[in-house]
């Protein structure tokens, strides 16, 4: 009896062990459950580094079976450096107490059991049981995600690439219309920082009021189809530009925003106009023709039946009013003669001729015609080239030039006449229309007379434009130059500007002549090598701009570019590298090309300049271009002739 109450209790406690057991062995299942479906992997480790357990999602993490990984070293599952460094990071936190990671999730990189590398985040929970102490790690593959941040980071670069480098204006505004972003060709071809432009509207660039409504937000009836408007620069100048205005709205179909795209077309349009001028010269010229012709068959009758009935007249008043009418016909002939050049109908009798000869023979003439009080000097090529040409038509080219310039200089100034070849390759015939790449001779006539408006510029060739008074010009002397040029196989241009005088260029083929065998008809120039040096652009004609540094790259060199002459000098004052400068001779800003140089020769006297125009030098100003040493490149030019004035400018400078 003693004892029975120990038996009873025995296998009463022995009841309540097992149940205790059972209990404990059914909360390690769920426990095991809840931890194999979790997503994250979790690990638990001991003080000593060893893995204690591990859930399905950590096999499947890793790579690893649970027997493969459970008494084994977390560091397994490390790359190097951390494997070899994870035992002291244990020992110097129990050590311590000081907290790296633990309580601290971060990202870190998993080792697989492929010897593959992955980014995770872990975090690290620690926990006691008795003097016992353990780690739990948590861990999620961040690859997935990594990846997708990848994509998104590459297809920002993409968009924002494409954003900078657009050759258009571009600027995102918000729902209000408020700019909050433009792009670099925005900010160039506005003239505006990023600064001056944000919080204001796009409809604050438009140059007329009724273009403003275009810009309305979106939300509230603004137009999103492209329209041509009228823009305004910084500098006060206008131009023509095609609007694209939109909405931008996220993936739910919700507007967030607008984007404007301004694209400049003023090229575009001058392009329009100059095929429309053609266009129109090409029908004018056929109608003049067959007037012309009709006219010289009347003509013809007329002084056909005079020519037989003045000797038969005994009255010598009738005799003499016969004269008069016969006298009146031949000048009506000469004109439907000039009509027909015009026309490129008339019969031109080309033969090889030298243009210098004839510049020199005609100078006397020239004076005489011209007066006193204009200094006419000229400047002839020693190796120019022979042309083929109708000597009379280039004889009454010269003295309608010679005239025109007169004309335009009732106070005295200067007539230069020059001669040079000129080799024109596809880009450089680009700029005059009609014109075949090839050699041509180049018969210049330059003034420096009141000069053109745009308006007078392009209808001076129209047979019968003039702006002199009644009765001091026909309208026809430029009109028969363009028509003698265009036959002979060549064309003219023309750089005019109010104040600044004329220079008409007269482009005629070079004479073919026979040429040893293997022997080219073509000048070749050897395109001369680059060192790499830099050379600011400064021209105000955006496409010249662009092209001329596309030139210059291609050539090896570095570039800068400026739209005018004080952009120029801001640039020059950051920007140590530059070498040359290769500036258009006229430039808005306040600053010539000449202006500029000038400049440069006073505060960077080691950086040589090259001037490029369609004027003549002399034009230009021989004694100053002279005097600073100047290099000019007419207009147009062809890839050769640029490599070869920009090296000879760059190595002049190193020898000095």
């Amino acid at each position: 009896m003693a004892n029975t109450p120990n038996t009873g209790w025995g296998i009463s406690g022995r009841l309540m062990t097992d149940s205790a057991l059972r209990s404990t062995d059914g909360e390690s299942l769920r426990l095991k459950a809840i931890l194999d479906s979790a997503v994250a992997g979790i690990l638990t480790i001991d003080s000593n580094g060893l893995i204690q357990t591990v859930n399905q999602a950590a096999e499947r993490l890793f790579g690893y079976s649970a027997t493969e990984l459970i008494g084994r070293n977390v560091s397994a599952l490390m790359p190097e450096p951390y494997a070899s460094k994870h035992d002291y990071y244990i020992r110097r936190y129990l050590q311590t107490g000081e907290r790296k990671v633990i309580g601290i999730g971060r990202e870190v990189v998993g080792l697989r059991r492929d010897g593959s590398q992955f980014p995770m985040h872990l975090s690290i929970v620690e926990y006691s049981i008795g003097s016992e102490r353990y780690f739990t790690g948590i861990v999620y593959d961040l690859s997935a995600q990594r990846a997708i941040e990848e994509r998104l980071d590459r297809e920002e670069a993409l968009l924002r690439s494409i954003f900078e480098n657009l050759p258009d204006a571009v600027a995102i505004s918000d729902t209000e219309g408020h700019v909050k972003l433009v792009n670099p060709a925005f900010i160039k071809t506005f003239g505006l920082t990023q600064e001056e432009v944000a919080g204001e509207s796009c409809a604050s660039l438009c140059a007329n009021a009724e273009d403003v409504e275009y810009f309305k937000p979106t939300r509230e009836g603004g137009n999103s189809e492209p329209r041509i408007l009228e823009f305004r620069r910084r500098d006060g100048r206008t131009f023509p530009a095609r609007a694209v205005h939109r909405p931008i709205v996220d993936r739910n179909g919700n507007e967030v925003g607008t984007f404007a795209l301004i694209q400049d077309v003023t090229k575009e349009r001058e392009q329009a106009m100059a095929l429309q001028q053609a266009q129109r010269m090409e029908a004018v010229g056929q109608l003049t023709g067959g007037v012309a012709h009709d006219f010289n068959n009347l003509l013809t009758v007329i002084l056909g039946n005079l020519e037989l009935l003045e000797p038969k007249l005994e009255d010598e008043f009738a005799a003499s009013l016969a004269r008069e009418a016969r006298e009146a016909a031949e000048m009506g002939a000469r004109l439907t003669d000039r009509l027909l050049t015009f026309a490129r109908r008339q019969r031109l009798e080309t033969r090889r001729i030298d243009l210098n000869e004839f510049v020199l023979n005609l100078t006397e003439l020239l004076r005489r015609t011209i007066g006193t009080d204009i200094d006419l000097s000229t400047s002839l090529a020693s190796d120019l080239w022979l042309t083929e040409a109708d000597p009379g038509q280039v004889e009454n080219a010269l003295l309608n030039l010679a005239i025109n310039a007169r004309d335009a200089m009732p106070n005295g100034g200067r007539l230069i006449i020059e001669t040079r070849n000129a080799s024109l390759d596809d880009e450089a015939v680009a700029l005059i229309p009609g014109l075949a790449p090839g050699d041509y001779v180049v018969l210049s006539v330059a003034d420096t007379g009141v000069g053109m408006t745009p308006e007078v510029r392009a209808r001076c060739i129209e047979p019968f434009f003039t702006t002199k008074g009644p009765s001091k010009g026909s309208g026809l002397g430029l009109s028969t130059i363009y028509g003698f040029a265009r036959q002979s196989g060549g064309n003219l241009t023309i750089y005019s500007e109010p104040g600044r005088g004329t220079t008409v260029n007269i482009y005629l083929p070079r004479a073919r002549e026979e040429k040893p065998s293997g022997e080219g008809t073509a000048k070749t120039t050897t395109v001369q090598p680059s060192k790499g040096e830099t050379v600011l652009v400064v021209e105000d004609d955006d496409r010249v701009r662009r092209l001329t540094c596309t030139r210059l790259k291609e050539l090896g060199y570095g570039t800068k570019e400026a739209p005018n002459g004080p952009a120029a000098l801001a640039i020059l004052e950051k920007s140590p590298e530059i070498k040359l400068v290769f500036s258009d001779q006229v430039m808005p800003g306040g600053l010539s090309g000449l202006d500029l140089a000038e400049v440069i020769r006073e505060k960077y006297p080691k950086i040589r300049v090259v001037l490029t125009s369609g004027y003549s030098p002399d034009l230009i100003g021989r004694e100053r271009v002279d005097r600073l040493g100047l290099k000019i490149l007419r207009k147009p030019y062809q890839q050769a002739d640029l490599a070869r004035v920009i090296r000879e400018a760059l190595e002049e400078g190193a020898a000095s």
